[in-house]
């Protein structure tokens, strides 16, 4: 399992496509093949202008799951 942490100024939905999209940046699981993941944790932030609030920032937290592609040979 891998936890993965990522964030967006638009949506939860947004957050979660960044994290997913993080996990072959960089070539450091280039060997794994990635199957599901579990949303663990929702944060965010408030703008609040007095007298209207409004979410500002949108963080997930997930584990992700997945297998060695040489296992699948």
């Amino acid at each position: 399992m891998i936890r993965v942490i990522a964030s967006s100024k638009k949506s939860f939905d947004d957050a979660v496509k960044e994290a997913i999209e993080e996990l072959k940046k960089g070539g450091k699981h280039d060997d794994l093949e990635f199957t599901d993941y579990q949303v663990v944790q929702l944060q965010g932030t408030i703008e609040d202008r007095g007298k209207e609030c409004n979410p500002d920032f949108y963080r997930v937290v997930l584990d992700v799951a997945g297998t060695h592609i040489h296992d699948k040979k």
